[in-house]
């Protein structure tokens, strides 16, 4: 408030009794202020506060403003400054002129930048939890310094908190474990867990369309909670677990010094305990008693069985409950951990803990599950191995449909496919294979062994059409190929 505005407010409120203290609290001015205007009378007010607006001198240039913002709406005001003198010379207003004018119209302008908000519910107890990694550096009792990673958790009603920390950075498998050391510190699972786009969590997004990282999705669904994704950095989204991790870094890792990682999470329960039993700035509440609260609708969290050690035969494959189960070909012969969540089997590596494969567990007894990936050596990009085939195949027409058709009918063997064909070029070489690639284009499924069927079937037709040619006599039957069939026909008697 202000000008002729504030001084008939003035006015009204010394009418109605109001002491200058009260009208300056109520005005937002100064009590000096107030007695200025009460000393002024209302002809001399007018004079005094009625100003005259004035025309600014990029008025007349507002068509070639209105221009370059329409088009570029995030111009700098430097820039676009530069651009009017450019063609306006005479303009002599400073930048900071300019400034203040076009802070005035740009809001008229949109700007690709600009970020919509949406409110993240955080006052149901049990509802949600927030998420964020974070690193910083530590320094050890020898005076060396090593760089700590961590994910922290924070209850969005009562704030009760959680850290998991280690000392390499975090992969979907090492985040997953971070949750169920949290779900297991806390005593449950909440409804919903927001993060930003981190790759742990988020693929890729395209138009606000988010494609979650397949293994973490996995286990969101496994053990019951919704994954919220926000935008990074979005205090109106994760504010509370980005202040939560900005606290971890200044109040117990920073000033402190350290023996070992495994010194560093046993002090990590001291801090937790403190900080959760202390009554907090927003809240004005303790977060462990709030926390009492929201346990109650927690969904219940059931920690892992122990992992088993299994030995893996040479033909890589473990027993379980009856049947066999097929691991990569580099554990043959040595020791691997097993676990089952839910119906599913997990096989992890002994010293890494980290997952190998999972299967879902056989219900009959007497099952052998073979996984041919675990038995061949993809060193080879199969990029390689398609170059490789179509450079053996690159003077026939078609040539390349049919390698990206074997390829993209063929997911699971898809280098096995390729390298046969790669044999049957070099076996055959004297075919007509503009014939035989023009045949396997048309089958309903193209795969090598059609393929080596065409060729031999394709043979045996030539083979037929030079007999009768020798024998030509009239009066004896001619050998009929499979090939003069319809192609239909041929394709029920390869399938």
């Amino acid at each position: 408030m202000k000008g002729v505005q504030l001084y008939h407010c003035v006015h009204y409120l010394k009418s109605l009794g109001k002491s200058i203290r009260d009208i300056a609290a109520i005005t937002e001015v100064s009590p000096g202020t107030v007695v200025k205007y009460l000393k002024t009378d209302q002809e001399q007010a007018q004079q005094m506060l009625i100003k005259v607006k004035r025309t600014s001198e990029f008025d007349r240039l507002k068509q070639l403003i209105d221009e370059q913002l329409t088009l570029f709406p995030e111009i700098s005001s430097v820039k676009l400054l530069r651009i009017l003198k450019e063609t306006h010379p005479e303009i002599k207003a400073k930048e900071r002129s300019f400034r203040k004018y076009l802070a005035k119209i740009r809001s008229d302008y949109g700007r690709s930048s600009m970020r919509f908000y949406k409110p993240i519910q955080t006052d149901r107890p049990g509802f949600q939890v927030q998420v964020d990694p974070g690193e910083d550096w530590i320094l050890l009792d020898n005076h060396e310094k090593m760089k700590v990673y961590f994910v922290a958790f924070i209850f969005g009603f009562s704030r009760q908190r959680y850290f998991y920390l280690q000392n390499r950075p975090f992969n979907t498998g090492d985040f997953i474990r971070a949750h169920k050391e949290a779900f297991e510190f806390f005593g449950g699972i909440a409804k919903e867990y927001v993060y930003d786009q981190t790759k742990l969590v988020v693929i890729s997004e395209r138009y606000r369309e988010v494609w979650l990282n397949e293994e973490f999705h996995k286990f969101a669904l496994s053990s019951g909670f919704l994954p919220v994704v926000c935008e990074g950095y979005d205090p109106e989204s994760k504010g509370k677990v980005e202040r939560l991790v900005q606290y971890i870094k200044d109040d117990f890792l920073y000033g402190e010094t350290f023996v070992d990682l495994s010194d560093v999470r046993e002090k990590s329960q001291t801090w937790l305990t403190r900080v959760n039993n202390q009554v907090h700035s927003t809240t004005n509440q303790i977060p462990s008693i709030l926390f009492n609260e929201e346990k109650k609708v927690l969904k219940p969290y059931v920690g892992e069985q122990v992992s088993e050690k299994r030995l893996v035969d040479k033909t890589g494959l473990i027993s379980f409950k009856s049947n066999k189960y097929s691991v990569p070909y580099q554990y043959q012969q040595k020791a691997v951990l097993i676990n089952t969540a839910g119906d599913m089997l997990i096989i992890s590596d002994v010293k890494s803990n980290e997952e190998i494969c999972r299967w879902q567990i056989s219900s009959a007894p007497g099952i052998r599950n073979l996984n041919n990936n675990h038995y061949r050596n993809y060193k080879e990009e199969l990029s390689k191995v398609r170059e490789n085939c179509l450079a053996d195949l690159v003077e026939f027409k078609d040539s390349e449909q049919l390698i990206n058709k074997i390829i993209t009918e063929n997911p699971k063997i898809q280098r096995d496919q390729l390298n046969g064909l790669r044999q049957l070029y070099a076996k055959h070489k004297s075919e007509n294979w503009s014939n035989i690639i023009e045949l396997s284009l048309q089958m309903q499924t193209v795969r090598t062994s059609v393929i080596e069927e065409i060729i031999n079937k394709t043979k045996t037709k030539r083979d037929i059409e030079e007999i009768n040619k020798k024998t030509a006599n009239p009066n004896k039957p001619v050998l009929v190929s499979k090939l003069d069939r319809p192609l239909e026909k041929y394709n029920e008697v390869i399938r």
